[in-house]
């Protein structure tokens, strides 16, 4: 069994190359012996071109060589007691004997055998070692033996000065390399040829993140790099042999590639390829690289060795999921470039495969507040309006672009409800006027929930909570009866403008003017009962029902049937489990044109929480005028994916933001996003720091809205806030771009809290900023966000 005999260096060539430091311990190693007891002998050394042998005794008991045999081939052996030697022909453990034999010059195979009983016989070679070429006349034996594999054979360059070692470990070819520094009787140094040392390079880092080497071997023979060693500097170095390789072989063949990891700074730094330990040694440096800055403990060594120029460096990079990529030609930091997408166990050149996603931002933007309609002013206290003028009477508060939907409940019917005719509800600023002085009765007709049969006046209210039986028909309906609302009652809107720091307040009144005959039987056409309901604010159309659908089951049933408005109120008003609104919007808003990003670094390089804004990334020209130009042109100048929205105006609720992103496969990559929430100083939706990731592990791409939770609600800290919707320095209404004062509080943050000013719903608490409309932990409701790839 074979030990290990190769050694790093002989000490007294270390101290004429390198300092104490340059070398890993003080002095070799010293051989371990075979722990068996056994004979063990191998070949250890051989001079190719010349007449030298080197055996050595990895066992622990003496082995007489004097009968043992040397064969290349039928005809060529010689036994070793015949031959010249140096050392003791009986060799102790841990010593070496060097024996004068002819070899066949560049090609060969040379078996050491325990006697010449038969040189064809497996049980009676020792070691066998094949250079130049396959096919030695005892390759076969050495294969039956279990010591060699068929057709393989160790690299030489053909050099009279050079010899092949063995590394002390296994069989086979992967334990031979072919040194410049010949050391018979003597433990083995591996000094790579200069020319093959070249065939090895650097050829891709990765320092700045996941701290990854690439090696390349661009000659034209397979390398063994077990030995091999990365440097940093004086303490910084390990041996690739004991290093776990991401991908590769250490026996690295031609045109292969070998990544490992490997700890390097992340801003500047200097990294040397070794063939052995000699760190201060030129003959040693097989490559060298350095970023950042020049002066790194290598470099003079580099320098020296004519493979780097002092105080030349690769610029750092720009983003630390990017790495340098030697461009195969020169030993200059001009042969090395940035690269955005590492390829590390692939060709420099190699073209990523990409996916296109199509992304959609969806301004979900609805439903703004809700207000009961059940004090009869008569009476004051709930109740239907049972007398011709009784009324109800609500105060709200309303911005521009508000809908109006009142519904109240046919009070002498089964499932009939009054509601607008125009099911995107009843505009508050037509023309960009408030309604004031205006009775939107006439808007109004009659509608069928189809909840319950008709014209069945023993299960009209006060009967008991849906006690009729089903309509048959189970579909919203218009009810034609030849009159409107205004035939039944009346719905005054006035208008109070606001105090430049909130909004105007709007008062509807309805009046009961068409009330039953109480002479005459309960019918649906003996006048009608207005019954207490419910007034909502919203921004789309139909915001509780649709015609030719079944009801949605939310709350509308018990007004159209019982005139009961609280089921519908408390479904508007839910909240989620962090007691923030699980429907109502915090605000009434556009989103600005926007982008979409991709990037494949830990966190995203458009913006960090808790730090300030980047003045070059374009977040506040976003965040505060809804300006995209110059974060995409920012995250160009990165080289990362980015797309502006299709879109080049702000849009409203029910409105889309659309984007096409070109994205590597592969590398890790997430999508970020960033709009702007116009009515507000300095607020945007992006996600949050992690991204949301394009790929799985398995590299399937990500599809859906599933990840619209991630979005969030922030604060860029560049502007002072003010009450949303009315500040004079949001974009809607400032003279020109970047207006306001600063914000003394310029961290990057979520926006924990927001104040509705527009539509009096108070301060809205949402401590992570939600902003996706089904979220289950409620928040400010305002966004989805749709990933398809195509």
């Amino acid at each position: 069994m074979k030990r290990n005999v190769l050694k790093a260096a002989v000490l007294t060539l270390l101290l004429a190359s390198c300092s104490e430091d340059d070398f890993v311990g003080d002095t070799p190693d010293p051989i371990e012996p075979n722990p068996t007891g056994e004979a063990s002998v191998v070949l250890n050394e051989v001079e190719y071109l010349g007449n030298r042998v080197e055996i050595f005794n990895n066992g622990e008991v003496d082995v007489d060589l004097s009968g043992y045999f040397l064969c290349l081939g039928p005809g060529t052996y010689r036994q070793i007691g015949d031959l010249e030697t140096q050392g003791n022909t009986n060799l102790g453990p841990g010593e070496y004997l060097v024996v004068s034999y002819d070899m066949p010059n560049a090609e060969g195979g040379l078996g050491l055998y325990v006697d010449n009983s038969g040189f064809g016989d497996a049980s009676t070679l020792a070691d066998f070692v094949q250079w130049g070429a396959a096919g030695s006349p005892r390759e076969n034996v050495a294969v039956e033996a279990g010591i060699w594999t068929a057709g393989e054979f160790v690299p030489v360059r053909g050099n009279e000065n050079y010899s092949i070692i063995f590394d002390g470990e296994g069989t086979g070819v992967a334990n031979w390399s072919e040194t410049t520094t010949v050391t018979f009787g003597a433990e083995n140094v591996l000094t790579m040829p200069a020319e093959l040392r070249r065939s090895i390079v650097l050829n891709e880092v990765q320092y700045a993140s996941d701290d990854l080497v690439e090696i390349y071997n661009n000659g034209e023979v397979a390398v063994d790099l077990s030995s091999y060693w990365l440097c940093l500097g004086p303490g910084t170095y390990v041996q690739l042999g004991n290093v776990t390789p991401e991908s590769g072989n250490l026996q690295l063949e031609a045109g292969g590639f070998l990544v490992v990891p490997y700890a390097m700074p992340d801003v500047a730094g200097g990294l040397g390829l070794y063939s052995n330990n000699a760190f201060g040694s030129a003959d040693a440096i097989v490559d060298f690289v350095q970023w950042g800055a020049g002066g790194s403990p290598r470099e003079n060594v580099a320098v020296e060795a004519g493979i780097w120029t002092a105080n030349d460096y690769v610029p750092t990079v720009t983003l630390s999921s990017a790495s340098i990529e030697y461009d195969g030609e020169g030993d200059a930091s001009t042969d090395w470039n940035q690269e955005i997408n590492p390829s590390l166990g692939l060709a420099n050149d190699t073209q990523n495969a990409t996916t296109t996603f199509n992304v959609t931002i969806s301004n979900v933007i609805n439903y703004l507040n809700v207000h009961i309609l059940n004090e009869n002013s008569r009476t004051g206290s709930p109740g239907p309006l049972t007398q011709n003028g009784d009324s109800y009477e609500i105060t709200f508060q309303a911005v521009r672009g508000t809908k109006l939907t009142p519904v109240t409940m046919m009070g002498n019917s089964n499932d009939w409800f009054l509601a607008p005719e125009d099911l995107a509800g009843i505009d508050l600023y037509p023309n960009d006027s408030p309604l004031n002085g205006v009775d939107i009765a006439s808007e109004l007709i009659l509608y069928d929930l189809g909840t319950e049969i008709d014209n069945e006046p023993s299960y009209f209210p006060p009967a008991g909570a849906n006690v009729g039986p089903a309509d048959p028909n189970t579909l919203v309906r218009a009810v034609n009866r030849g009159v409107r609302g205004d035939f039944y009652l009346t719905a005054y809107i006035t208008y109070k403008p606001g105090d430049g720091q909130s909004a105007g307040t709007f008062t509807l009144t309805i009046t009961a003017i068409n009330t039953p005959d109480p002479s005459k039987p309960a019918s649906s056409t003996n006048g009608f009962v207005v019954t207490p309901g419910i007034a909502v604010l919203h921004a789309l159309p139909e915001p509780l029902f649709t015609l030719g659908t079944e009801d949605r089951g939310v709350g509308l049933e018990a007004i159209a049937e019982d005139g009961n408005p609280g089921p519908l109120y408390d479904w508007f008003n839910e909240t989620g489990s962090q007691g923030a609104p699980l429907r109502l919007s915090s605000t009434l808003s556009v989103f600005s044109p926007g982008l979409v990003y991709a990037f494949n670094t830990d966190s995203d390089p458009f913006f960090t929480q808790g730090a300030t804004a980047n003045p070059e990334s374009g977040l506040e020209e976003l965040a505060e005028d809804g300006n995209n130009d110059v974060a995409v042109s920012y995250f160009e100048n990165l080289g990362l994916p980015v797309a502006a929205s299709e879109q080049t105006a702000p849009i409203g609720p029910g409105e889309d933001l659309t984007f096409t992103i070109e994205v590597p496969q592969g590398q890790d990559y997430k999508l970020g996003i960033g709009t702007m929430l116009v009515q507000t100083n300095d607020w945007f939706i992006s996600y949050n720091n992690d991204g949301v990731a394009l790929f799985n592990d398995a590299g399937v791409p990500f599809s859906g809205t599933g990840e619209s939770d991630e979005a969030y609600l922030f604060d860029a800290g560049t502007e002072e806030d003010e009450p949303v919707g009315f500040g004079i320095y949001q974009a809607p209404r400032q003279a020109g771009p970047n207006q306001g004062p600063s914000d003394d509080n310029t961290t990057i943050r979520r926006q924990a809290s927001l104040t509705d000013v527009q539509f009096g719903k108070g301060t809205i608490n949402s401590a992570p900023g939600v902003v996706y409309l089904q979220d289950p932990r409620g928040g400010y409701n305002l966004v989805r966000v749709d990933i398809q790839p195509q």
